[in-house]
């Protein structure tokens, strides 16, 4: 098991040092056609819109035809999108591409959150989903340095080389990730249609719908923390481009240490639920401290606090999600995925237009608030549960 984790985990990180390569460059990228604001914000947001719709099909793609050809597909289609977006003679190109690498990558994380599932006990299932959610932060570090070392010598490099990683990726699943999927489904059944508003609703309706909207409501927040945080600490700290990405590599550092070390001791210690409710309040705590801040020490801190959390919560609800699925792996984490796309497309929606509104401080209230929310319904339907039970 462990050479096939290595490989799933080796995917997770390329895809996610891929993916990192190009974001910072987009709306500089974006500009050089004359794109205006508005449009940039649609561009980024297209791609999670497409995740949002694309997830849970892909999801129940792999149950049908099995875990290792469909991440391939999905690889090998982020590719193409990444050189398409290299090569694009216009505005309505990188739409395309965008739209295009929202799709293919929305089958990354589920499928392969889905293979462990498959290949671990549910016992270990934690400790597994953590490891593949810490080698996406050390992806998320390598990624944008490795960006702006790449952009010095051309803005379209990162993009080129981002396909050729993803190619590369893509291979590697094929020759040397062996198929988890011993028992595939015999029909494959789009449910959702689409357009999955309806899935949407009844998901937050089912017995997942807490854990749904904790996994929305923590996406919300790192895309807000994206728009708001650089735009906060400029104002109040005067942070440059480069401290900010050294607070988001920070970032991404402690998730890392946090999901391959303590997270695993901690649930053994706790248990899954209550370390995913510590972990909820302890991101909202972050979050609504970091307005607050009085220095820069205080607002690391805090920025920190906010990390630790959500890297304890995140990885232990998707594992709370694979061992109590009903339908296929594919399919549940499919759907979990797209509700963390749902949370991507309303964070910058939101930052839009709080921040004209309200003020930059009221996109962390807001945030806090949200997730404080989905623990205290996360809390409620876990005692309705142990109370069942008893």
């Amino acid at each position: 098991m462990k050479s096939q984790l290595f490989f799933l985990y080796l995917a997770s990180f390329i895809t996610l040092a891929g993916f990192s390569m190009v974001f910072p460059l987009l709306p500089f990228y974006a500009q050089t056609f004359g794109a205006t604001n508005a449009q940039i914000g649609l561009l980024a947001a297209s791609f999670s819109i497409a995740q949002f719709i694309s997830a849970p099909i892909i999801g129940r793609l792999s149950d049908r035809f099995g875990r290792k050809p469909i991440l391939a597909i999905s690889l090998a289609g982020s590719a193409v999108s990444f050189l398409i977006f290299g090569l694009s003679p216009s505005l309505a190109w990188l739409f395309l591409a965008r739209t295009m690498h929202g799709i293919f990558s929305a089958g990354a994380f589920p499928i392969a959150a889905a293979y462990i599932g498959d290949v671990t006990s549910k016992e270990n299932r934690v400790k597994y989903m953590g490891r593949l959610t810490a080698t996406q932060s050390l992806g998320f570090i390598v990624g944008p340095a490795a960006s702006g070392l790449l952009s010095g010598v051309s803005i379209n490099l990162p993009f080129f080389a981002a396909s050729a990683v993803s190619l590369i990726n893509s291979l590697f699943i094929i020759f040397w990730l062996s198929e988890s999927l011993t028992k595939k489904t015999e029909k494959l059944a789009i449910k959702e249609g689409l357009i999955n508003l309806k899935a949407v609703v009844n998901g937050l309706r089912g017995e997942f719908g807490t854990l749904f909207f904790l996994l929305s409501g923590w996406a919300f927040a790192i895309s807000n923390m994206q728009v708001a945080f650089p735009l906060f600490a400029e104002e109040k700290f005067a942070f440059t481009g480069v401290q900010n990405g050294f607070v988001f590599a920070f970032m991404g550092t402690l998730g890392a240490i946090v999901q391959w070390v303590l997270l695993p001791k901690a649930v053994k210690i706790i248990g899954e639920h209550k370390t995913a409710a510590i972990g909820v309040f302890i991101m909202a705590a972050g979050q609504f401290l970091i307005p607050t801040a009085p220095s820069v020490i205080f607002l690391t801190a805090f920025i920190l606090t906010s990390s630790l959390g959500g890297s304890l919560f995140r990885p232990t609800i998707n594992a709370i999600l694979s061992k109590e699925a009903k339908e296929g792996q594919g399919a549940t984490m499919g759907m979990a995925f797209s509700f963390e796309s749902l949370g991507r497309v309303m964070g910058p929606l939101a930052a839009a237009i709080l921040l004209t509104t309200l003020g930059i401080q009221s996109q962390f209230v807001l945030t806090s608030s949200i997730l404080i929310i989905g623990v205290l319904l996360f809390l409620k339907a876990t005692t309705k549960v142990h109370k069942k039970l008893a």
